[in-house]
């Protein structure tokens, strides 16, 4: 391992990297994306190139992809004082980069039933099935509207990777998109189709099901108390 490549790590997974040299997996492998498991679950390292999706976990690459990462799903790489060993190159870390994160709002009386989006997690197909977007964008919603969460979330019920963005987004993170339109629509501008078309984006059906989770919220958020009280 010859050469290193500068990157900037995330506050939420800066310790994956800094602390003694550690094994992961690599769970999967893009062009523009590196994605490695470590034993813990809900610990996921994604390592991107400048021009992939930022996840808030991230770390970042100053370079654009397309990247050989020499690495394959299943293969193991070593973490750990700053650096992600790779077989042919190592990524140092030299600094870091902050996510992005939805504010809290005032607390509203609003009883956001919570019950069905819990039931639902795991379900659905990939990295992130499409119930867990649901619930990501419900939470992120929920934050910034000031409507009580859940105390806890049941992420082992899922897939690590989902699993971690669950983590975030009960703690408030998420992509720049996802924030933005969050605290669009919570600030009442009507003007939004830019944000969500930017969320429609994300991969085949979670920008979608992001959607769909801050809609659900903002539709208990609207509903009068009266109509509520009578149903």
């Amino acid at each position: 391992m010859d050469t290193t490549i500068p990157a900037a790590a995330s506050p939420l997974t800066r310790d994956l990297v800094a602390g003694s040299r550690r094994p992961a997996v690599v769970l999967a492998a893009f062009p523009t994306a590196l994605y490695l498991i470590l034993p813990e679950h809900a610990r996921v390292l994604p390592v991107v190139t400048s021009d992939a999706l930022v996840l808030p976990t991230s770390v970042r690459l100053a370079e654009p992809g397309p990247r050989d990462w020499g690495v394959a799903p299943g293969e193991a790489v070593t973490l750990g004082g700053d650096l992600v060993a790779l077989p042919s190159h190592g990524i140092r870390i030299v600094r870091s980069w902050r996510p992005r994160r939805v504010r809290t709002g005032a607390p509203q009386p609003v009883a956001f039933d919570w019950a069905p989006l819990l039931a639902e997690i795991g379900r659905g197909e990939g990295l992130t099935p499409r119930a867990d977007d649901v619930l990501c964008g419900a939470l992120l919603a929920a934050r910034a509207l000031g409507i009580a969460r859940p105390a806890r979330v049941p992420a082992e019920r899922t897939t690590s990777l989902s699993a971690s963005l669950l983590v975030a987004a009960h703690a408030g993170y998420a992509v720049s998109a996802v924030v933005d339109h969050v605290t669009s629509v919570v600030a009442g501008f009507a003007d939004s189709q830019a944000t969500r078309e930017q969320i429609l984006a994300i991969g085949h059906t979670s920008g979608e099901a992001l959607l769909q989770g801050i809609d659900l919220v903002l539709d208990a958020a609207n509903t009068p108390l009266l109509e509520r009280i009578s149903s």
